[in-house]
């Protein structure tokens, strides 16, 4: 029975792959602090698993593990602005913590970046591989964000190699599906369209939904992972998960109100500062390595969402 450590299990991401580790008979360890995770995401194997309710700056004990996955951050940028210190704390001095217990445990390390280090650029062939050139603004409400992610991913690198840690850096491109924390009409857009949509409420569209975004199913990415994790060697040290297909948001929105047969309209709401306008990833790494591919298109997710919020509302 292969151990786990999952740091921010409770959340979205997290949760999906806690369920999948526990369904796949691994034995799980979560730690999170609550801070945007929820136990209910946890509720149906909360008698499998062992939970710390605790942030990873201040991970004090642990058990032997055979893997550990790096999810513990603020990913939803309505935080950015409140919460800039837990966010750059947890990339610096909670992966430190996290990479000691993967050194002595002899843990392969999973960290999870985003898509956010690429930037605001767009790449000239269209779409971002793991090798493309990183182009950020720091010093502004966003960039805590992404620039704890840039940090981390080098972190990650430099220790393990000085350390003997085997490590991945996964960087995943706008992951979507349930138990995800939504606050507000920015940084969770299907989320968002979706809730509304099935109450006919008004979408709104940030500047004039010309930005491109791809979508993936977290289930598609859980995948990945338990793929990944099967690994006898990791033959990679960054590898991008996402779906290539792409969609402007204001496409998104018409597609969403079209799925869920709604009478919403589409309201048109201020640009964002910062906002990067282009997130499409190139998998051919991931798809050569494990001839991995994302199995659910974006209709079928919206609609499965769209199934899950009207029960949820019944």
């Amino acid at each position: 029975m292969r151990r786990y450590l999952v740091a921010g299990g409770a959340g979205f991401i997290g949760s999906h792959l806690v369920k999948r580790l526990v369904a796949e008979n691994g034995s799980v360890t979560v730690i999170d602090n609550l801070s945007t995770g929820n136990r209910s995401n946890l509720e149906s194997v909360s008698d499998k698993i062992k939970f710390i309710e605790s942030d990873i700056t201040d991970l004090q004990e642990h058990d032997d593990f055979d893997a550990i996955f790096h999810l513990a951050c603020v990913a939803n940028p309505s935080d950015y602005v409140r919460r800039p210190l837990e966010i750059l704390k947890s990339g610096s001095f909670g992966t430190d913590n996290l990479l000691k217990v993967a050194e002595k445990t002899g843990a392969r390390f999973y960290y999870f970046s985003s898509s956010e280090v690429y930037g605001h650029h767009k790449p000239e062939d269209g779409i971002f591989s793991e090798s493309t050139t990183t182009n950020i603004e720091i010093l502004h409400d966003r960039s805590p964000y992404c620039v704890s992610k840039i940090f981390s991913e080098e972190y990650v690198k430099s220790y393990s190699e000085m350390n003997g840690v085997n490590y991945l850096i996964v960087r995943p491109f706008n992951i979507y599906g349930t138990n995800m924390d939504s606050k507000s009409e920015y940084g969770r857009v299907i989320h968002n369209f979706v809730n509304r949509a099935v109450r006919s409420e008004p979408l709104i569209v940030n500047g004039d939904g010309s930005q491109i975004r791809s979508f993936c199913h977290v289930s598609d990415i859980v995948d990945a992972m338990m793929l990944l994790d099967e690994q006898q060697d990791l033959k990679q040290r960054i590898v991008n998960i996402g779906n290539p297909e792409p969609i402007s948001i204001l496409d998104l929105a018409k597609l969403t109100i079209a799925l869920a047969k709604s009478k919403s309209s589409i309201e048109f709401g201020e640009k964002v500062d910062h906002e990067p306008y282009f997130r499409c990833p190139n998998i051919s790494t991931i798809e050569k390595w494990l001839s991995w591919h994302p199995r659910i298109d974006l209709k079928t997710g919206i609609l499965a969402l769209i199934d899950f919020e009207r029960e949820k509302n019944l």
